[in-house]
């Protein structure tokens, strides 16, 4: 079993530049707000195949891991949005509430009001990556192997319980979608896809979740088409704004489909990576990396792209700058946080 899958990368990447493009608002870039479920069935598609049936895990041990790989970037966010909250001359009361990555919690009761917007309004992915890690480390370390398979299909389903009784209710978007509930299944997802590796049983599923997955999401285009008598392709453009699709339990469920192509996506390229032996090309090899900081990128570009926006107002400006700005942001913090754990440790 390979270490290390550059086509997984490539593919974290290509989602890096589909949020981009979605955020700087470029044409027909409407689904890119999808990448960020993608990345959810990544990170539990890797945390699963690595650590499902281990006799080694260690909640303490593996949460400090990924807290000392999530936080750091995500802190130098916080103190770059806290001035700018100052500048303004407005008070970060919420910054607390950030630190402990319970901002969804915060956001879901006040509407996605925080004093550091619009600077953290991308952040709630961390919030969803602290809590759905943390219960899926949990459920690696107590659950035994038959029990956990099934419980990943009990989540999946939760995920799905969970939108379509919000929605039912009349809840608002954010009490919807904030909520770590509501991507689950997205998690589920990623785990049953490393769960059928393990167990050589994933070839054949992968393909049937891929074809459910853009079945799913045609689905729900050509249903709020219908529904606001519309085209398919102006229904398309309305995935921009989660009010259009978070308001029918059917479109709402748009995040299950997603997650089941993700996972069918993920599964091809894990076999193609498994099968190959040789190195990526120059071209791939660049994605490679923008896929190896993806995350940094995706935490750095935002607060950017806010301070761009008061500059330019033109995605084809904005969509180079933004990302040439998020790259050096994304590679000066490494350079320095890799200056100070040595400095900090003795140089070792």
């Amino acid at each position: 079993m390979k270490r290390y899958y550059p086509s997984v990368q490539v593919f974290r990447a290509v989602l890096f530049l589909f949020i981009l493009a979605f955020h700087v608002g470029a044409p027909y870039a409407n689904f890119g707000w999808a990448g960020v479920e993608a990345f959810f069935v990544i990170s539990a598609f890797f945390l699963v195949r690595k650590y499902w049936g281990s006799e080694t895990v260690t909640v303490k041990q593996q949460l400090r891991h990924r807290i000392t790989r999530l936080y750091p970037p995500y802190i130098a966010v916080l103190i770059v949005s806290a001035l700018y909250a100052l500048l303004k001359k407005t008070i970060p009361f919420d910054l607390v509430t950030h630190l402990l990555s319970v901002q969804n919690f915060h956001w879901m009761l006040t509407g996605y009001h925080s004093a550091m917007q619009p600077m953290t309004a991308h952040t709630w992915t961390l919030s969803i990556e602290v809590w759905g890690g943390l219960v899926w480390l949990l459920l690696l370390k107590y659950l035994p192997k038959a029990r956990f398979k099934t419980a990943m299909y009990g989540l999946l389903l939760l995920g799905i319980i969970y939108r379509i009784l919000t929605i039912h209710c009349g809840a608002s978007v954010w009490i919807v979608s904030l909520c770590p509930l509501a991507h689950f299944d997205a998690f589920a997802c990623g785990s049953l896809l490393a769960i059928g590796f393990r167990e050589g049983k994933a070839g054949r599923n992968v393909c049937v979740s891929g074809i459910i997955g853009v079945s799913g999401i045609l689905a729900c285009i050509a249903w709020m088409g219908h529904l606001y008598h519309i085209s398919c392709l102006e229904a398309y453009q309305l995935l921009s704004s989660s009010k259009n699709y978070l308001n029918n339990w059917f479109t709402g469920n748009i995040y299950l489909f997603i997650s089941m192509l993700a996972a069918g996506i993920v599964g091809l390229l894990y076999l193609k990576d498994e099968r190959s032996s040789g190195s990526p090309g120059i071209i791939a090899n660049a994605f490679v990396k923008l896929g190896d900081n993806s995350y940094n990128l995706y935490l750095f570009h935002w607060p950017i792209l806010a301070v761009l926006k008061l500059l330019v107002h033109h995605w084809a400006v904005l969509l180079p700058l933004s990302f040439a700005a998020s790259v050096f942001a994304a590679l000066f913090f490494d350079r320095l946080y890799t200056f100070l754990q040595k400095k900090f440790s003795g140089g070792k």
